[in-house]
């Protein structure tokens, strides 16, 4: 591949050299290559034909590639001179890839010239290359078949979500740049793999054809990041590709209903960051897009699983990446442990063959391609030995990998069933990273373990299907898969997958990775309770894989299973298992490849993460506690030490027999576990707020968690399984590795006695827990099993176990007709006689057989009840035609079995209630009920004829008060043989035999000791197979203790209520273990108190007290709604009490604890929990004392609250913008406010249309609320909707939890302190001018004309504020005088006359600032924002309460959605609270009393609309542009102005007031809108955008935005007070507003006292010399009232940026307004508007006259040699800021050492606009806007000697250093952007640097004020990155208007007419001797030559040699001469 670059030929090349023929050749430069044409001579139009050939990079060309060409002139004898270069984009080869062009030439100073040249531009691109550029090609041509017909389309995009997003922590979103139209996404929080499915649109006035050309920019931010770094990535491409974008997963032609309709469906967008080369890949951003004309409707595409999708072929890529493929090499080795899934087997069916197992084969599938592997029949252990190929691209952004395990189903409904599904992430097997740590994926050999549906489940089988899809995790173990994954190099383009057989050494390899340890795990049961079955018969199975799976095929019998448990009522709600005679254990010895190192450093580093977590909740405790910051700080650097001490530990070492990903992983973890603790280190010393630090502390939980993660953990999860009647119904799965024992680092779970909830099986009770289980769990290998200790020294006993069943035949009991074996199992399902058992190898027996009763079928009824009601019937019959009389059976059972009838109570118990006739029961007038025979189910309370039995219940209710009597066991044995009855062996046994009992069963075990290491399983040898019994093993604990939990359970708040009045009967449940108690019900409260205390006694718990320390009993609350015909859950909360035991007692206090259900919060209960040990010696409490209700006990004093009485004041003003509920309008509004029990109903708007106010504003209710903060229930704002049938809904709500803005006393302390930190008379030193406050700039009070800028090194450039403070105050070494700098640039009498100066003096301009501030002249203040997000939306007086809405019930959820419609209306108000005493309630005047009923007010608007910032452009998008126009509403009345039309621009300046009147609250809402006119003459009303300004809240704010303060009192000129009341005025009425007196005022009123502080005028006034005009100043009075207002937080003059939205498109931003808004009463005459009008730019004439340069150090043509002059042809160069063309001087020709005269003069046009001081362009879209800078340069007429200007100086003409009178006195400090280069370390100053040598000041002026300056300014060049001198010009600058200009003519250069002033020529130094005043100034110049001492001494010692040669040549001579005469 490679670019060629023709160069053919050139035209009009300019003549350079002076012989007149100039010889040309050509130089091409691209990628850094470099070659030169052949010469062409003598010609200006050559013609080369030269061909360039350039190699072209691995990755194609670029966007950033550019193609150089340079024409030079051509020498012999030295370089050639630079004719002209052009520089061609090589970017659009990927287009067309052979373009000819004919482009013009630039010199080197940028300025084009008519010379062309023409070039071809060749392109051959690489394979990959070529596909893309036919694609592109195509693109092109098929622009011919779209419609070029313009009209408003409408470009939808759709961004569906981003992957792999590369910043952390990242809040993402997504933005679209469409032109100069620029929407975005909402903000994703905290995730680098974002969803956002939003739609933004884009509507577009064109043709189809024109908007194919468009370009798409979309950008990823990160919003945590505010600079250059935030851009994440970007995107960039034309909608053309969209267009011919195929649409995945519908039918085309159906989905295109036109033509005009074109879509993109989910296309992959490849992020790059634009500045990064080369390029990395920084994420993935997924939209759609349609093209929909008017009208046209988008056909929604069907869902696809994002998975599913064929990903990697839908990814657009920018042209500088290519792909970069890699076989993905996935190799299937074998399956083990597959289930059962023949469906008779499902069904309950047990034996049979083994075609009942599956018909497996493997399927995967990668982005949306699919392989599968053989399939195998009937096989649970099949081996597959396949290789599946994928070809990967690199980096990819489908990273998952679907495994489904697959069962071929043909015989039932043919469709195969998935045995189980599992995914795999490549991100979890890889890491890109440049450096060595980064590897391919890579994973195994590895077993995957598969999980769905349990396999027993008998009804319904089906319905759990959906676990085995992987889409919800499955529950059960469903088999195993040994894969491997590696990747190998490809060389094939293009996704694709390949199977093959996997090669023969394949089995031996991976041999070593499946070898086998015995392992052992250990769980023991301790409690079981909050069971809801009560006649069920409960079991518990553990299982690791399929070991321990007591209904497997496959697996042999272990000891998974605990001994059979008949659950006992808990007296309240649930039920529990009594375990107390023996706590069953499950022993399970398991086969498991040996990975213990892999898991014992996953349990390193999940410790990490706990560890962390922890910390941080205790960070959390102390800021909710509100502790010291001392404490807080101290414990965040002890979080983060902890942190960096953790991550610097060494991880365990790797598996004996360890993968690839093994190591790889390691290496991963060390480097990110080492950056975690250096940057944990480094943040120690750098602790910040309390936000920041948690912001900080998740990022590092972020990266602990990454590092946590462990994709082949090889070893399935635990499985704990709850079975009722031997059917599986709940569940608990965790992962193995928290239970597996090390003896440093053992799991987070092993060994420890934990409280485990159990979960049921299906989606809608999954979140329900159906158990609560106490367990310890432990597993460790088998030689570490023998060494185990069991917490609380528990000792594990071993059993023989076997149960003897008979049945009965007439009345006697046998085996004869029994179902099963006299002696087997619970289940009946093996026969285990007493003489078959014999004790295992290294087993013996410890006693003989014993009948062991079960605790739960010899307990009484009322066992664990506290009251119960006994109930039997009374039972009559007759004969026909006869009476009623006494049956046989005169009392019966509810089993209508003959009883003992009404018995005496029993002891222990009193009755409450005697023996009645239950009238709740249906009956006659005495109760009776019939039936036609005495055990019918049907019995009515009217008889018939044909009854013949009748019976009534009596009932009595009796009361615990003793000790319940357990009977004794061995009586029990001796009177009932230990025999336990039923009607079947299905039913519940008891004890006592019943008429209906069929069957009896007794228990018998046999403990059985251990005498050495040996197996645990008993071997019965039947007749044809021999059985393995495991034995039943129990815990028992030598060491069991009593514990009492106290739960006290007060208030709850924000209950979630199922009523459609949004009330809530609630009561709570609490449960701890076997006990439960009930609260009292609270009918119609929110928030209800039960203030109930409960005592669960008698807890008995094993261990010690460190040992219960780690394992608190689990307190359960569950919230619980009594409806009209049902009981609702409303959801549950655990919490672990206190332990209050070894100490002395110390009240707990109450906390709230969340209620959650499915996983979303529903509340709080606001409770405390105590543990304590009823042992001698403890400090137990007295019991708490009975609740005066009489229902149970109360919460004791000192943990109950303490409740004092509040009053809550309400001030309600109306309802707001009240939306539709249920598809009606909300008309009849009923308003609550409920708060702790207590409602307050509101009166009712009788019409809420037209006056939505309440009639009444000021109410009251009092209360008992709890005296801490923290503790006070809610306020709940309720909105209820009165409909006809007396249907009132609950449809919108507000809770108000914190009452601290509303406490009387808080906001006059924060008044207060308010009015404290503003006063003034303490502080004399302290600056409290509020003029400015926290500004940039001050002044020196000893020299007033002295300004020195102290800070902001940010300003613009040519701003005297960017000078440096060291360079402002001089050098200060050597005892030099510092420099004074003056300033005299400012011009504020004119600029204060207008009001945009004061804008722009807050906006940027510091010199305007600096005027304002220097002269005291009020300034406005600028909000970016709409003013109400700086001020709560003024709700300060009247709060505004967005009214949630609550959802329909039972009606269509997608109608009025609360998530995508979360607000119903608004409630204004607002309150106070505050305590009150007994006296005080009948007594105390109220806040809100005197506040009046307020009708409609009529007040006088006055809208200022000065200027549209960055508006959109609906209607030319294409032109960028628009001209817009204003439109408002307020209520009826509409202004439409079309004379503030503004033409082609898109930042237009209005500078309009408009008036208008008004009533609120009917009609409050101003709308401006801002039109585009060009839309609406040609006939379509096209609103860009609008804004709506609530008048109301601005009208009651104390904060008082109705009219903003002036920062002066002025009573005339151009800042006029406009207020309609005086200063001292609005300050009694704030103070009376605010409960304040009123302020006192001096006599002379320069002093005012205010709440007892005093204010002085002078503090405000400091610097009244600069305001030369104070005649327009008002009295002192007013004006210090006017500070103190400005001090105390008033709304100053303001002007706010709006922000103009349309309807159409919602939440995307059309731009901004410039405006504000006043408002008066209308009884009140407004005063005069404010002038905004802004003054137009000025026509200006610059003329800058350059006498001559002196010091230039230039650079010699030819080395002139050692000592000699310099000689160079310099001209001068002048341009000026928005000119294109530049001015050129004549030439001095031979200029000796950088000294020319030049005596010329240049001339510059422009406009000035004097207001913002720039220089203004016209463009034909948007003026430009420029600085006014001239800029002058010394240059070398030859460009080959010298390219670059020599010297050059920068002078902004509004800001412009005065010139100096010598030339030494022209020094860089003058200049404002000169920084002095630091100086070297021996490096000292000039000695001949002198004071004399420097001028005494700086003088900066603006020359539009000065008119005319001249003088000498200093010549520069950049050097490095500062600024250096290298000459002095002298020249005189002057600026005058167009008008002066004609008066005052004059000429470029030295044209005529020469005048004003008149330039004669320069005279100059010539060097060439032609005549005698060359001659003589040679002379003269030789004689100033500054080498003028050696050129006399080397002529003197010429004419002295001369003179010594004659002598020696004639001395000889001369004196022979004279000797001989």
């Amino acid at each position: 591949m490679s670019l060629g670059v023709l160069a053919k030929r050139g035209s009009n090349l300019p003549l350079l050299e002076k012989s007149g023929t100039q010889s040309t050749f050509v130089t091409a430069e691209f990628q850094g290559y470099a070659l030169t044409s052949k010469v062409f001579d003598n010609s200006l139009n050559p013609e080369w034909n030269e061909l360039f050939e350039f190699p072209v990079g691995k990755m194609g060309i670029t966007s950033d590639d550019l193609i150089y060409l340079s024409v030079f002139t051509y020498r012999t004898e030295a370089r050639g001179k630079l004719i002209g270069m052009c520089v061609t984009e090589a970017i659009q080869l990927l287009v067309v890839d052979n373009i000819t062009r004919e482009v013009k030439l630039k010199d080197n100073t940028g300025l084009e010239l008519n010379a062309t040249v023409v070039l071809q531009l060749i392109y051959q691109p690489p394979p990959l290359i070529e596909i893309q550029v036919k694609k592109r090609q195509a693109e092109i041509l098929a622009q011919e078949t779209l419609s070029i017909v313009k009209d408003t389309y409408q470009l939808q995009f759709t961004v569906h979500e981003c992957r792999k997003l590369t910043h952390l922590p990242c809040d993402p979103v997504v933005v679209l740049t469409i032109g100069r139209d620029t929407r975005s996404t909402q903000i994703s929080k905290d995730t680098t793999d974002p969803i956002f499915e939003e739609s933004i649109p884009f509507v577009m006035y064109n043709s189809p054809f024109e908007i194919a050309k468009e370009v798409v920019h979309i950008q990823v931010l990160n919003t945590l990041r505010y600079d250059e770094a935030s851009l994440i990535g970007e995107f960039k491409f034309v909608l053309m590709t969209a267009f011919q974008s195929d649409p995945i997963g519908w039918d085309e032609p159906a989905y295109r209903a036109n033509d005009t309709c074109r879509t993109m469906f989910k296309k992959w967008m490849m992020l790059t960051h634009p500045t990064e080369w080369p390029k990395n890949i920084k994420g993935f951003t997924s939209l759609s897009m349609s093209l929909l004309a008017s009208g046209q409707a988008l056909i929604a595409p069907p869902r696809i699983e994002a998975l599913l999708l064929d990903v990697m072929s839908n990814i657009m890529r920018p042209s500088e990446i290519f792909a970069q493929y890699q076989k993905l090499v996935i190799r299937i080795h074998k399956a083990e442990d597959l289930p059962a899934m023949s469906e008779p087997l499902i069904m309950g069916e047990t034996n049979l063959s083994k075609t009942a197992f599956a018909d497996p084969y493997v399927m995967l599938s990668y982005s949306g391609s699919v392989a599968r592997t053989q399939l195998f029949y009937s096989e649970y252990n099949p081996v597959f030995m396949k290789d599946i190929y994928y070809n990967l691209e690199i980096p990819t952004i489908s990273d998952t990998i679907i495994f489904k395990l697959m069962d071929r189903d043909i015989e039932f409904d043919g469709i195969d069933d998935p045995i189980g599904t599992l995914f795999i992430k490549l991100d979890d097997i890889s890491y890109r990273s440049s450096d060595d740590i980064g590897f391919n994926p890579m994973f195994g050999p590895t077993y995957l373990n598969f999980y769905g549906r349990p396999r027993e489940i008998k009804d319904d089988y089906k319905k759990y299907n959906y676990l085995n899809e992987g889409w919800v995790p499955g529950v059960a173990f469903r088999g195993r898969l040994l894969v491997e994954i590696f990747t190998k190099p490809s060389y094939s383009v293009g996704l694709f997958n390949d199977v093959y057989d996997s090669p023969s050494d394949a089995k031996t390899n991976v041999e070593p990775f499946v070898n086998r340890l015995k392992f052992v795990l250990l769980v023991g049961f301790i409690e079981a309770a909050m069971i809801e079955y009560g006649d069920a018969t409960i079991q518990y199975e553990v299982s690791v894989g399929d070991f321990g799976n007591s209904m497997s095929l496959t697996a042999s019998l272990t000891n998974s299973l605990t001994f059979f448990s008949q659950p006992l009522f808990d007296g309240t709600k649930y039920y529990y298992c009594n375990w107390d005679a023996g706590r069953p254990v499950c022993l399970i010895p398991m086969m498991w490849e040996d990975v213990r190192g892999r898991l014992h450093t996953l349990n390193v580093l999940e410790r990490i993460h706990i560890r962390l977590q922890d910390n941080l909740q205790l960070v959390n405790d102390l800021i909710q506690l509100e502790s010291n910051e001392k404490d807080i700080k101290a414990q965040m650097k002890r979080t983060l030490k902890d942190l960096a001490a953790d991550c610097q530990k060494e991880l365990p070492p790797l598996p004996a027999v360890n993968t690839n990903l093994d190591k790889s992983l390691r290496k991963l973890r060390h480097f990110k576990l080492k950056k975690i603790a250096d940057a944990a280190l480094q943040q120690i010393s750098n602790i910040k707020a309390n936000w920041e630090f948690y912001h900080e502390m998740r990022v590092f939980s972020e990266k602990v968690k990454d590092v946590c993660n462990e994709p082949q953990t090889q070893i399935p999860d635990l499985i704990i399984w709850m079975l009722v009647n031997g059917e599986r119904v709940a569940y608990y799965k965790a992962p193995i590795h928290w239970f597996l024992y090390h003896k440093k680092v053992p799991g987070r779970a092993c060994d420890k006695i934990r409280n485990v909830s159990l979960k049921y099986l299906g989606s809608k009770d999954a979140d329900r827990s159906a158990c609560l289980l106490k367990c310890f769990c432990w597993m460790g290998t088998d030689e570490e099993y023998w060494n185990y200790d069991i917490p609380s020294d528990g000792r594990i006993t071993a059993y023989a176990e076997t149960y003897q069943n008979q049945t009965v035949l007439g009345s006697n009991w046998g085996t004869k007709g029994l179902s099963r074996p006299e002696f087997s199992t619970a289940d009946g399902k093996y026969a285990l006689s007493l003489t078959d058992f014999v004790p295992p190898p290294g087993w013996e027996w410890g006693e003989e057989w014993q009948i062991s009763l079960d605790f739960s079928s010899i307990v009484s009824s009322d066992y664990g009840l506290q009251e119960y009601t006994d109930r039997t019937y009374e039972v009559e019959e007759r004969e026909e035609g006869k009476t009623w009389a006494s049956a046989k059976q005169i009392w019966t059972n509810m089993e209508m079995e003959e009883s003992k009838g009404r018995l005496e109570c029993p002891e222990g118990w009193q009755v409450i209630r005697d023996w009645r006739v239950n009238e709740d029961q249906p009956g006659d007038e005495d109760g009776w009920q019939y039936a036609s025979a005495i055990d019918s189910s049907d019995y009515n309370p009217s008889v018939k004829s044909y009854h013949y039995f009748r019976r009534r219940v009596w009932i009595r209710l009796r009361i615990k008060v003793g000790e319940t009597k357990i009977p004794d066991y061995k009586e029990v044995i001796e009177t009932t043989g230990g025999w336990n009855y039923a009607k079947t062996f299905e039913n519940r046994f008891h004890s006592g035999e019943m008429n209906s009992d069929i069957v009896r069963r007794r228990r018998w075990r046999r403990m059985i000791n251990s005498r050495n290491v040996g197996p645990m399983t008993f071997e019965l040898i039947g007749d044809e197979s021999v059985i393995t019994i495991p034995p039943v093993l129990m815990i028992e604990f030598p060491e069991i203790n009593t514990y009492e939990v106290r739960a006290y359970i007060y208030q709850g708040r924000e209950l979630y209520s199922p009523e459609v009045s949004g009330m809530i009967n609630s009561y709570c449940v609490v449960s701890c273990w076997r006990y439960t108690q009930i609260t009292r019900l609270i009918n119609q409260q929110l928030s209800p108190t039960w203030d109930q205390a409960f005592v669960f006694k008698g807890i008995k718990i094993n261990g010690n007290t460190n040992d219960v320390r780690n394992s608190l009993p689990e307190v359960n609350i569950t919230v619980w709604h009594k409806g009209a015909n049902e009981e609702v859950p409303v959801g549950v909360c655990s919490v672990n009490p206190m332990p209050l035991f070894g100490e002395s007692y110390k009240p707990s206090r109450m906390k709230w604890h969340p209620v959650y259900t499915d996983g979303q919060h529903q509340g709080d209960i606001l409770a405390a929990f105590e543990i304590f040990l009823t042992m001698i010696g403890e400090d137990i409490p007295f019991m708490p004392p009975p609740h005066p209700t009489g229902f149970g006990l109360q919460v004791p004093p000192g943990i109950r609250p303490i409740l004092k009485q509040t009053r809550i004041e309400v001030l309600c003003w109306g309802l707001r913008h009240l939306q539709f509920w249920s598809g009606k309008p909300i008309d009849n509004p009923n308003v609550e406010i409920e708060c702790g029990g207590a409602i307050l109903t509101l009166p009712k708007i009788e019409d809420v249309m037209n006056n939505p106010n309440f009639p009444k504003t000021a109410h009251f209710f009092d209360v008992s609320l709890p005296q801490e903060h923290n503790f006070k229930p809610p306020i709940n704002i309720r909105l209820l909707d009165q409909r006809p049938n007396g249907f009132t809904p609950l449809v919108g709500k507000y809770v108000i939890k914190d009452f601290k803005p509303f406490d009387p006393d808080y906001i006059m302390k924060q008044l207060l302190a308010s009015l404290q930190n503003k006063a003034l008379v303490e502080d004399k030193d302290s600056d409290k001018n509020s003029l400015i406050s926290e500004e940039v700039t001050e002044y020196s009070e000893s020299n007033p004309e002295t300004l020195i800028i102290i800070e902001d090194e940010s300003e613009p450039s040519g701003c005297a504020a960017c000078l440096s403070k060291k360079n402002r105050l001089g050098r200060d070494a050597n005892g030099l005088t510092p420099i004074t700098i003056i300033d005299e640039s400012d011009d504020w009498e004119f600029l204060s006359m207008y009001w945009w100066s004061r804008y722009g003096a807050m906006t940027g301009d510091k010199l305007l600032f600096k005027t304002f501030q220097h002269h005291e002249l009020p300034i406005v203040v600028v909000y970016e924002t709409e003013i109400e997000d700086y001020f709560n939306n003024f709700s300060d007086s009247i709060q505004q309460f967005k009214l949630q809405r609550c959802p329909k019930l039972g009606g269509d959820p997608d109608v009025e959605d609360p998530e995508k419609d979360p607000d119903i209306g608004m409630y204004k108000g607002s309150f106070r609270i505050y305590e009150i005493s007994q006296d005080e309630s009948r007594n105390r005047e109220l806040i809100y009393g005197t506040t009046p009923t307020v009708g409609p007010i009529q007040i006088n608007v006055r809208c200022y609309a000065l200027q549209g910032l960055k508006l959109a452009c609906p209607s030319r998008i294409k032109e960028k542009t628009c001209d817009p126009f204003l439109r408002l509403e307020l209520g009826s009345r509409e202004i439409r102005d079309e004379n503030s039309i503004v033409k082609s621009n898109r930042n237009p300046r209005f500078c309009k007031v408009y008036n208008m009147n008004t009533i609120i609250p009917n009609q409050p809402q101003l709308i401006v809108q801002v039109w585009d006119w060009k839309a609406t003459i040609e006939g379509r009303e096209l609103l860009i955008g609008e804004t709506r300004i609530d008048l109301e809240n601005r009208y009651l704010s104390v904060k008082r935005p109705m009219c903003g303060l002036t920062e002066r009192y002025m009573i005339d000129g151009p800042h006029k007070w406009r207020d309609f009341m005086t200063p001292v005025q609005i300050l009694e009425e704030w103070c009376l507003a605010n409960g304040i007196p009123v302020p006192e005022y001096s006599s002379d009123g320069h002093r005012a006292g205010v709440n007892g502080d005093m204010f002085a005028i002078e503090e405000f006034e400091k610097h009244v010399s600069n305001f030369e005009d104070r005649t327009v100043w008002g009295e002192p009075k007013e004006r210090i009232a006017l500070y103190i207002l400005l001090e105390f937080g008033l709304i100053r003059d303001y002007v706010e940026k709006r922000l103009l939205t349309n309807p159409v498109m919602p939440g995307v931003p059309q731009g901004r307004i410039l405006m504000w808004v006043d408002i008066f009463p209308f009884s009140e005459k407004p005063p005069e508007a404010m002038k905004v009008d802004a003054p137009l730019p000025v026509d200006q004439e610059l003329r800058v006259i350059v006498y001559s340069v002196t010091d230039v150090e230039t650079v010699a043509e030819i080395d002139p040699g050692p000592g000699m002059d310099v000689l160079n042809d310099l001209y001068c160069q002048g341009h000026f800021s928005g000119d294109t063309e530049v001015q050129v001087s004549e030439l001095h020709r031979r200029a000796v050492n950088g000294n020319a005269m030049f005596n010329w003069r240049f001339k510059f046009d422009f406009s000035y606009a004097y207001l913002i001081r720039k220089v203004v362009i016209p463009g034909t879209i948007e003026d430009t806007f420029l600085d006014p800078i001239v800029t002058l340069q010394v240059r070398d007429s030859d460009p080959s000697v010298y390219a670059e200007a020599y010297g050059y100086v920068h002078l902004n003409l509004a800001y412009l250093p005065r010139g100096v009178a010598f030339e030494k006195w022209a020094i860089m400090e003058m200049i404002p952007e000169y920084e002095e280069p630091p100086k070297g370390k021996d490096e000292v100053y000039d000695p001949d640097d002198q004071p004399l040598d420097r001028p005494p000041k700086i003088t900066y002026l603006n020359l539009y004020k000065k008119k005319k300056t001249q003088g000498w300014w200093p010549l520069y060049r950049k050097q490095g990155d500062y600024l250096v001198k290298n000459g002095n010009i002298l020249m005189e600058l002057e600026v005058m208007t167009k008008e002066s200009a004609d008066k005052r003519p004059a000429g470029i250069g030295r044209e005529e007419p020469n005048a004003n002033p008149t330039i004669g020529p320069p005279i100059r130094t010539q060097t060439e001797f032609g005549g005698l005043q060359a001659k003589i100034n040679t002379i003269i110049y030789i004689l100033k030559s500054p080498n003028r001492w050696k050129f006399i001494a080397g002529i003197l010692g010429s004419l002295f040699g001369l003179v010594f040669g004659a002598l020696l040549f004639n001395g000889p001579s001369t004196i022979m001469g004279s000797v001989t005469g």
